[in-house]
């Protein structure tokens, strides 16, 4: 039975049809009814200039397979990192760094946990502010500076995904970022992490 199944060609092409209609009105057909009123119940912020180049710095340099941003509602992790995560927290995000590896510690709400110092002396030196990290260290992250043209690139394209961002806010960008490194733009990104959703009674112990 199973031979004569795996040789068919119509058994083939059927079970096909049958995965791919499963799967269209489990995870795209109910998008047709979704009214986008996230934003309007949203306290999310989109990020500025150096934030979102930051964030990029986040994707590029490949966080985002050691760190999840989705903090799940258990009490260990409500504990130990806060507010779990809500969908319009994300409203702003493209794509989502939500991520499943947890080799490192959830940042969904980090930026509510450290200052900027701590983060720069972390990322230069993780096992210097906590020894049994395994975190690799990031100095040339401080050594070069990032580049305006790609941080105005980037805004104009999460302008055509639906960030509110202004025309002026995109050209202003040259003077939030002139001058400053890809540390300094990580830092910049993950002290804005958890903030703009803050919720009161709901945050880090």
């Amino acid at each position: 039975m199973e031979e004569s199944i795996s040789k068919s060609v119509m058994a083939f092409i059927t079970i096909t049809t049958v995965v791919v209609l499963f799967s269209f009105f489990v995870w795209v057909f109910p998008g047709f009814f979704f009214t986008n009123d996230l934003k309007e119940i949203t306290t999310a912020k989109p990020y500025t200039a150096l934030e979102l180049a930051g964030r990029d710095v986040y994707m590029a340099e490949g966080c985002v397979a050691c760190h999840t941003q989705m903090v799940r509602n258990l009490e260990p992790e409500r504990k130990r990192y806060g507010r779990p995560n809500k969908m319009e927290d994300d409203v702003y995000e493209f794509n989502f760094l939500w991520s499943s590896q947890r080799t490192g510690p959830d940042l969904t709400n980090i930026g509510l946990k450290y200052t900027e110092g701590w983060h720069k002396q972390h990322l230069i030196n993780p096992q210097a502010v906590v020894p049994a990290s395994i975190m690799p260290q990031y100095p040339w992250l401080f050594e070069k500076e990032i580049k305006v043209s790609n941080v105005i690139a980037s805004m104009q394209a999460m302008k055509k995904l639906g960030v509110p961002y202004t025309d002026t806010q995109i050209e202003n960008a040259p003077t939030k970022v002139e001058g400053k490194t890809r540390g300094d733009a990580l830092i910049s990104y993950l002290m804005s992490l958890g903030v703009d959703t803050r919720e009161e009674g709901g945050d880090l112990n």
